[in-house]
């Protein structure tokens, strides 16, 4: 009883572990010009300098991280009559302490403390899909963007070239012509206005459900079909931007880690979770899931990318 004891009282630091591993993997931040957006208001006392400056917490974002209570659950203990039983029970404990603690934990371990069919099942679960965000980011930039943020990336160094040489002129420190520096200018320009019809003419081709695919891969909305009343142009600050751009330009730029590692760590939590709660309890096992994609929105995902691959082929 004294183990089954200490696995309900370890279920709540495992749920808070498999929380932050989730939201640390599979999170999206709101990353603005490179950065996180505060919340727009006047009454936080935001002025001060040195130790008097005021030092933004995680409620001051827009995309804070919402409070979770951790608590344990209401359940019965079983009566455990094989010694073995009680012993893996220890084992599977002091594997959960180690990942609560960010240790690691090896496959020999895992072996050692889990069932084969419980093994098989963790190694299943470390490619298995079950997340929103490895849905749509999980395969990494779409192909067809690829030759876009090249041009993007060639425009930006040619006006970062330009800039340059505006900077060094305005300090006495180069002697540019005027046409030198205009032309410059203009080849820049010229870069990202041939940049932004690659990706008109992309938008023009792709199937509706590619176009939404791409548009999840983007920092703003990407409006052609507006004519005049569109938001986007050839300017730096203007032209859509690929997620995950180191831009200074970029609006939202935001990308989930995707790390195999976290995964690989979510997945021993929650298959040493799980076996723990086998041997411990009588209800019925509930898997840590907070960020996961419900089952059936899961499905729906999946057919859509399926949907989207066939019509590529």
């Amino acid at each position: 009883m004294a183990v089954q004891t200490a696995t309900l009282l370890l279920i709540p630091k495992v749920d808070k572990r498999i929380d932050d591993v989730q939201y640390a993997n599979y999170n999206v931040p709101m990353l603005m010009y490179g950065e996180r957006v505060l919340i727009d208001r006047e009454d936080t006392g935001y002025r001060g300098v040195g130790a008097d400056a005021y030092v933004f917490t995680e409620e001051d974002y827009v995309d804070a991280r919402v409070e979770t209570t951790y608590e344990e659950p209401d359940v019965t203990l079983r009566t455990i009559d094989d010694e073995k039983q009680v012993v893996r029970l220890a084992r599977l404990n002091a594997l959960l302490r180690q990942l609560i603690n960010d240790k690691t934990a090896t496959t020999a371990q895992l072996r050692s403390a889990l069932t084969p069919v419980q093994y098989n099942d963790y190694v299943g679960s470390l490619t298995a899909v079950t997340h929103l965000s490895e849905i749509n980011y999980g395969s990494g930039m779409p192909r067809d963007l690829r030759r876009y943020n090249q041009l993007l990336k060639a425009a930006d160094f040619q006006l970062a070239k330009y800039e340059k040489m505006s900077g060094l002129k305005s300090v006495g420190r180069a002697k540019y012509k005027h046409d030198s520096l205009k032309n410059a200018y203009n080849k820049a320009e010229h870069m990202y206005e041939h940049a932004l019809e690659n990706l008109e003419e992309l938008w023009g081709v792709v199937t509706p459900a590619e176009r939404h695919e791409l548009q999840q891969w983007m920092d703003r909305d990407v409006d052609f079909d507006k004519g005049f009343d569109r938001t986007i142009g050839i300017e730096a600050d203007t032209i859509p931007r690929v997620r995950g751009s180191k831009s200074k330009k970029a609006l939202d730029s935001g990308l989930p880690k995707l790390s195999l590692r976290l995964k690989r760590k979510e997945c021993q939590l929650t298959a040493l979770r799980e076996a723990a709660w086998t041997i411990a309890f009588e209800k019925v096992a509930q898997n840590y899931v907070s960020n996961a994609v419900e089952p059936n929105k899961l499905s729906d995902f999946r057919s859509k990318l399926k949907r989207i691959n066939s019509e590529k082929d």
